[in-house]
């Protein structure tokens, strides 16, 4: 009983602060790095409430980034990541699914999917900044 009454005072406190404490897709976008040139990528690990608020989540940063590769990991005990790429870099030979079995060697886990959209899952959460780290280096060669 005690933790529900903490989890319904932690979503009162959200609500009164506008949000879900997860930071905003437009300002992630701002913030994208660039591994290589013309490539953008927004990765950002954390905590989602349930898969609809991380999909929204993502489709949030996809309407601020028109162009680039988006990596969101839901953090958690069996990590997730769901990974998506622009038309235009598809275009250019990168690839979600090729991405997201990059990310699975750090996190001991299996994925693919297509080359705009990818998920997968692991079992190792120690391995989730290597993975992102990864997602990086590999795009970082795919601009050379």
């Amino acid at each position: 009983m005690a933790a529900l009454q903490e989890e319904l005072k932690e979503t009162r406190r959200r609500l009164r602060t506008g949000g879900s404490g997860l930071p905003k897709g437009a300002d992630l976008a701002a913030r994208a790095i660039e591994p290589a040139p013309g490539i953008k990528l927004v990765a950002h690990a954390g905590s989602f409430d349930s898969s609809e608020q991380w999909k929204g989540f993502v489709k949030e940063i996809r309407a601020a980034l028109v162009s680039g590769v988006i990596a969101v990991l839901f953090d958690a005990d069996a990590p997730q990541i769901f990974v998506t790429v622009s038309p235009d870099l598809v275009e250019r030979g990168i690839s979600a699914g090729e991405l997201v079995k990059v990310a699975m060697r750090s996190m001991e886990g299996r994925g693919g999917g297509r080359p705009e959209m990818a998920q997968g899952m692991g079992t190792r959460r120690d391995g989730v900044p290597a993975a992102m780290a990864a997602i990086a280096a590999t795009l970082g060669t795919a601009g050379k």
